[in-house]
């Protein structure tokens, strides 16, 4: 049954569209606006008991930023991957206490590293009742590799082809070149597309409107039941081969950030809000009474990047002056103030892969060392451009502190907050030679979703062939020794090598490792029953009493 969508006050920002031809006034067109029928006043009724118990029993509201242009699965942003989540299911996810197994219910991988069978939940379907499975993957290889000259992280490893293999309608099999562990991680991040729905052909997917109605088949826990200007509805699937949700519908809603939110919060117009500030923190945990509190690991290491392209071309002195002159525990104090929300970062990795080292070595400051360094390299001649996501939280404060540290050896940084899909650009921009790559110094950043047996992200950036981020050969190759070994104690044995060189570099600053906290009303709960983020991967633990 629809609800009437209470209109929310502030202004719809937009993006730009993430799939070519869904454009935004298509949405508009094909969803719904304000209901006044009889579900409308059905809806008015519940609104009224919703009052009496604090929410509305058995629907969730969650805040976002925009309203999508598609609701095709991107990870284009966070805010993205969220209004997504409730009507994707993953393949599976990699935690660091193993596989949480989605529309795959298992994952085998060959003693030598190179076979690997994936075999699909035979109870996964399609909310229109179409099994997933084997064709559906394949459709999605070809799909995203139509975009990237026939190439994608699936069917190729280390520039050399993957076999993929159609062992039945539930199984695949791939065969890699040489053992790669993170190929795991490729398959956990892939979300799949209908075949049948495109009859097969995926020059069929893009122009095609499909992603911008309420008509679109999913494979997660909701179907989509309104498109609206400021919010997106989903209605729970009775068939979800998981289990019917509690929470029988999931509202997106367009709200403001910061003290926007936070009010919505407060008035009960959303359900839970992610705090990023000590003053948060400690408000909420004083209305413990009011509210819960969740702490989950991010799994994200927030990092220092030098550009080996930027306009000083930084030596190796000048990129150990800036590295000696940081004070992390003071960063850390000012721009978060509290240990709950985050801690300090020694390695390229996290605690999150198994692959971590808490040996490492990190960095200490040391002022006397850093200016001479900075007088002798030149580094005090010329002023540094600095890049921050000016979308992510925390990040302007980061950037502020290093500046004035920096400041104190006599280097000069102008600071430049850049919003995400800018930012994005300029920071990658190495990668793809798009003429930005020397428009700025120092960067800072966060790999995400650092989970798992193994490298994750970070192999792609320590093993870049573009040489998009300075490692010299050797780092290079320590990561593919890391990736492709035999046994886990010789991964770890050079895996321990890596993060220690790779400190010695100074390219790249680990800063911090941090922590998602967020709190909800009192009859919301089970919001840490997903360990990943972007929230939230799984929504049959949630309920809203």
């Amino acid at each position: 049954m629809k609800r009437r969508i209470v209109a929310v006050l502030c202004a719809v920002s937009m993006v730009a569209a993430i799939t070519a031809g869904c454009g935004n006034k298509e949405a508009q067109d094909t969803g719904k606006t304000e209901t006044t029928d009889d579900a409308g006043s059905q809806g008015e009724e519940d609104d009224s008991q919703g009052e009496e118990s604090g929410g509305n029993p058995g629907v969730f509201v969650q805040a976002v930023n925009y309203m999508p242009t598609s609701l095709q699965p991107s990870t284009a942003s966070d805010d993205q991957t969220t209004v997504t989540r409730p009507i994707y299911d993953s393949l599976f996810s990699e935690t660091k206490d193993g596989r949480e197994y989605y529309l795959a219910d298992s994952l085998e991988i060959s003693e030598d590293g190179k076979t690997y069978t994936l075999h699909f939940n035979d109870k996964a379907t399609w909310s229109d009742g179409e099994p997933i499975g084997a064709d559906d993957f394949l459709f999605t290889v070809e799909y995203s590799a139509l975009g990237s000259g026939g190439r994608s992280s699936v069917k190729t490893v280390n520039n050399k082809e993957v076999t993929l293999t159609k062992k039945d309608d539930k199984t695949m099999e791939f065969v890699l070149p040489e053992p790669f562990a993170t190929y795991s991680m490729a398959l956990a991040r892939m979300t799949l597309l209908p075949a049948h729905v495109f009859d097969n052909d995926p020059s069929k997917v893009d122009d095609s409107g499909y992603f911008n109605s309420t008509d679109m088949v999913t494979s997660g826990a909701y179907t989509v039941a309104e498109i609206n200007e400021d919010s997106i509805v989903y209605e729970a699937r009775e068939d979800y081969y998981r289990g019917t949700p509690s929470v029988k519908q999931v509202i997106m809603k367009t709200i403001g950030s910061g003290s926007t939110k936070q009010i919505a919060f407060e008035n009960n117009e959303i359900n839970y809000l992610r705090i990023t500030t000590a003053d948060e923190v400690e408000k909420y945990k004083e209305q413990s009474d009011k509210y819960n509190m969740y702490t989950i690991s991010e799994a994200r290491l927030n990092y220092l990047q030098v550009n080996p392209y930027g306009p000083t071309k930084l030596s190796e002195d000048a990129r150990k002056a800036i590295f000696l002159a940081l004070n992390q525990d003071e960063i850390l104090e000012a721009a978060y103030g509290s240990d709950e929300l985050v801690s300090p970062a020694n390695s390229v990795l996290t605690p999150d892969q198994s692959l971590y080292d808490p040996d490492c070595k990190g960095f200490e400051q040391d002022l006397e060392e850093a200016k001479k360094l900075a007088e002798s390299s030149g580094l005090t001649d010329k002023p540094l451009v600095y890049i921050y996501n000016a979308d992510r939280p925390n990040m302007e404060e980061v950037a502020v502190v290093i500046q004035q540290q920096l400041a104190a050896i006599g280097v000069q940084v102008n600071v430049e907050g850049v919003e995400s899909s800018a930012f994005f650009q300029r920071f990658f921009a190495m990668l793809y030679k798009s003429g930005q790559e020397n428009t700025w110094d120092l960067g800072t950043n966060g790999w995400d979703s650092e989970r798992g047996p193994h490298l994750g992200q970070s192999y792609t950036y320590l093993n870049n062939s573009s040489d998009a981020w300075g490692w010299s050969d050797e780092i290079k190759k320590l990561a593919i020794k890391v990736n492709s070994a035999a046994s886990e104690d010789e991964a770890k044995e050079a895996a321990k090598e890596l993060q220690t060189k790779a400190n010695g570099e100074y390219w790249e600053y680990p800063l911090t490792y941090t922590n998602y906290i967020m709190v909800s009303q009192k009859y919301v709960t089970g919001l840490d029953g997903s360990s990943i983020i972007p929230e939230f991967n799984d929504y049959l633990p949630i309920e809203v009493k």
